[in-house]
């Protein structure tokens, strides 16, 4: 990396820096504006999240996705607030932040010693999730690793405040000797990882591919895996992290009724909170063989004819 990259690199993150020392409820009032900017100048993005929203709430009509839309964007602004403060501030967070429930779930997954496996989404407060589950409970996190090292330096100190350690996504035998020595592993499986990573099961009624890294991880570190997902509350922004009892027979014979598990789960949450699950990615990109491109301009709006199966 030249040097004039790197010196632009950290100008860049000044504003970030400076947003983080700032008491939480003030950053999210500043970056606020930022969502309908942000909904203005990604356009492709919206596209994405437009669609996600029509595939998963056909409930809705275009004037309730519309307002969904603006809430979520709105989440992503407040995302950058959150994310900026959790790397950057010193010390525990108080109740002030939010709070983590059902660790009497995680104990008892511990209690023979085996590793555990943390399963959960991409939301937009999932770095404050993080942040208030890893200053009770010493976990490590998986990351992708970015193309940018003062960018990703910049990522990993800040997520060392209450991170054990960060490992790579590539890092395969890094997870399985962690989980093997009954360590707590955070991982966030719920993206599209292509057909030959994945095994279509039902999300919102939609055959969709879904991650097989969630059984082969755990199997190989022969670790429990427990279900956490954060949620914010829109009003008062303190954040609280819900973990569930662990899956029980996981992985077992039939990977398709195993990730539907994980995907109902995960479906259970998106909609109680759903202006903060992470709708720009196009998370169903890969159909199964024979269906149309759910993200074509000429996609059908209905998604019973998108894939969705009865």
């Amino acid at each position: 990396m030249n040097v004039l990259r790197k010196l632009s690199t950290h100008v860049a993150l000044l504003p970030a820096r400076l947003l983080g020392r700032l008491p939480l409820p003030l950053a999210r009032v500043l970056v606020r504006p930022l969502g309908h900017l942000l909904r203005l100048a990604m356009a492709s993005r919206r596209r994405v999240v437009e669609r996600n929203l029509a595939l998963c709430f056909p409930e809705l009509d275009a004037v309730e996705r519309g307002q969904l839309s603006r809430r979520h964007f709105r989440n992503l602004a407040e995302s950058l607030a959150e994310v900026a403060v959790t790397w950057q501030r010193p010390g525990d967070f108080d109740e002030r932040f939010g709070t983590v429930t059902g660790l009497e779930h995680l104990e008892a997954a511990r209690a023979d010693g085996r590793g555990v496996m943390l399963i959960t989404g991409h939301t937009t407060c999932l770095e404050m999730g993080a942040r208030l589950f890893g200053q009770r409970i010493e976990a490590a996190g998986i990351y992708r690793p970015l193309s940018n090292p003062v960018l990703e330096n910049f990522q990993n100190q800040g997520r060392s405040r209450y991170a054990l350690n960060m490992l790579s996504r590539h890092d395969l035998r890094g997870m399985v000797r962690h989980l093997r020595s009954g360590g707590v592993l955070w991982y966030a499986p719920d993206q599209d990882f292509g057909l030959s990573r994945s095994t279509f099961a039902p999300f919102f009624g939609i055959e969709t591919a879904t991650a097989n890294g969630i059984l082969e991880l755990a199997r190989l570190g022969r670790a429990v895996v427990v279900p956490m997902y954060p949620v914010k509350d829109e009003k008062t922004g303190r954040v609280t992290v819900h973990i569930e009892a662990a899956f029980n027979d996981f992985p077992g014979d039939d990977a398709r009724s195993d990730l539907a598990r994980f995907n109902a789960f995960l479906e259970r949450y998106v909609r109680m909170a759903p202006a903060q699950y992470w709708w720009l990615h196009r998370r169903f990109k890969t159909a199964p063989p024979g269906d149309p491109d759910r993200y074509a301009a000429s996609a059908p709006t209905d998604p019973m004819n998108s894939g969705k199966k009865a």
